[in-house]
């Protein structure tokens, strides 16, 4: 028998995005449920960030819009851009007023004004950011669940209606009603065999969406950290990636993602994203820094825009066949079935996991990671399907392993979007480089990539990059990781 929660806001994700989401659906008057895979304000990108936060003031925001447009490769949406250092500018300091110890740091020659937040004792910079914000999301009477992995959202039509989800210890489904979803389930770095982030970001939000039926954009951009003189062996490649290249480096954060406005209302109605499972704001690279404050600035929006939908439409009941559908995705062992049955308790110390994970992880490093080309993306693909037949099949004994299957079984939706996207942009572009297509061409590719689901296939669209203030597209810059900050730009 599943449990039924019912909420106006339903926030999927505890690190920054979510929290400072959900504290702002709060503020405006909607009941609040955030739900965490990890306990919220612990394990997460956001936990273990560098410790500043790009600060933007009305002296330096017309540079700084410059500097991440061009960083970007002229792919960024730039009224995204416009809208999130306008609100940069209060919205990281207001930080302050949920109990977030921040320091200004002014501009020096070589980067812009910043905030650092406080070390607490031994924990990483990250703490200072996220307990205070847990603590006054729940000091405003936010109710959190922990350990609760969301598999799929529930829809009606193009509304989204709410989200299913396990409790690990129990592995009982919770289906849960609400008015507002906003995926902040954070990026998809962890998805690969390489990795710098904490466990966890495995692209779940870019999954949970994009079988929902909404669309994402930018999905081939992805912050790699290799070795400067590495990148450029990556032109030379053909055929199989060399050992050399395939063991160097690591998968660092998701540039593309969910495609939101500026209010993080995606495609469907009902759903909003914020953070690093949404894209269009950074384009093929990012500048330090801007990360935590993308965070902190549509976290703030999308927890509002959801409160004022939550407040003009009514809660739907959820659909008896998509939740017996989601019971009957998994095959529990006989023995971990009668532990769900009496309701008991695992300790996970004592239970080995097994790593279903490792294949597909491994394929997507391999041929999606460092070395892309038209052999490497469409091995991959011809790969994904074996394991994804060995996942659907699994008997499951125990809560890790169960985890394992629903973050594998994200894993390979995400593989499958990298990969389309991937193959469909022919050249290379900040972040991104194809090693068949070694030299950036604006004439043909300033412009996005729009992935959604159709039927059991991937549709592809294309869209005008949205052009506010810079319409003349330059020489894109190609790196590796988060890009520096330049001199001052002289670009129209």
């Amino acid at each position: 028998m599943e449990e039924k929660i019912k909420t106006d806001v339903l926030v999927i994700g505890g690190a920054g995005a979510g929290l400072r989401a959900a504290i702002e659906a709060r503020a405006n008057g909607a009941e609040v449920l955030l739900v965490s895979k990890l306990p919220a304000a612990g394990t997460s990108c956001s936990l273990v960030m560098a410790g500043w936060i790009t600060g933007v003031t009305q002296e330096n925001e017309d540079e700084l819009f410059k500097q991440i447009v061009y960083t970007g490769g002229y792919i960024n949406n730039q009224h995204l851009v416009d809208v999130f250092l306008k609100d940069a500018i209060h919205r990281v300091p207001e930080l302050r007023d949920f109990g977030v110890s921040l320091e200004w740091r002014g501009e020096s020659k070589d980067m812009p004004g910043h905030y650092i937040t406080s070390k607490i004792d031994k924990n990483p910079k990250g703490y200072a950011l996220l307990q205070p914000m847990k603590d006054k999301a729940i000091s405003m009477g936010v109710r959190i669940i922990d350990n609760m992995p969301i598999s799929n959202l529930m829809t009606e039509g193009d509304v989204v209606t709410g989200a299913m989800g396990f409790e690990l210890d129990t592995c009982q489904l919770t289906a849960i009603s609400a008015k507002s979803t906003i995926i902040a389930t954070g990026g998809g770095a962890y998805a690969f065999e390489r990795s710098d982030n904490p466990p966890g970001s495995t692209g779940d939000g870019f999954a949970l969406a994009y079988r929902a039926g909404a669309e994402l954009i930018d999905m081939e951009f992805i912050s790699l950290n290799v070795p400067r003189d590495m990148v450029q062996q990556v032109f030379g490649v053909s055929g199989e990636p060399p050992e050399s290249l395939v063991n160097t480096g690591t998968a660092h954060y998701f540039l593309g993602g969910i495609k939101i406005d500026e209010d993080g209302n995606t495609s469907l109605k009902g759903l909003f994203a914020a953070g690093e499972v949404t894209g269009g704001l950074l384009g093929a690279a990012r500048l330090g820094g801007s990360a935590v404050a993308d965070t902190i600035v549509f976290g703030a929006r999308a927890g509002k825009a959801a409160a004022q939908w939550a407040m003009s439409n009514e809660l739907k009941d959820p659909n008896p066949d998509q939740i017996n559908a989601e019971k009957n995705r998994f095959h529990f062992s006989q023995t971990f079935s009668k532990v769900i049955d009496d309701s008991e308790r695992w300790d996970w110390e004592e239970i080995a996991l097994e790593d279903v994970l490792a294949d597909v992880k491994s394929i997507l490093w391999r041929y999606m990671g460092p070395v892309k080309s038209e052999y490497t993306l469409n091995t991959g693909l011809r790969l994904l399907p074996r394991v994804e037949e060995q996942v659907s099949s699994l008997l499951i004994n125990n809560p890790k392993e169960f985890l394992a299957v629903i973050e594998a079984s994200n894993i390979i939706d995400l593989g499958r979007i990298i990969a389309t996207a991937s193959l469909t942009r022919k050249e290379t572009r900040g972040n991104f480089w194809r090693s068949d297509y070694p030299q950036p061409d604006n004439e043909k590719w300033i412009k996005n990539i729009i992935i959604s689901k159709e039927d059991k296939d991937i549709a592809i669209r294309f869209s005008d990059v949205v052009m506010t203030r810079l319409h003349h597209p330059t020489e894109p810059p190609i790196g590796t990781g988060c890009f520096w900050y330049y001199p001052r730009l002289d670009i129209s």
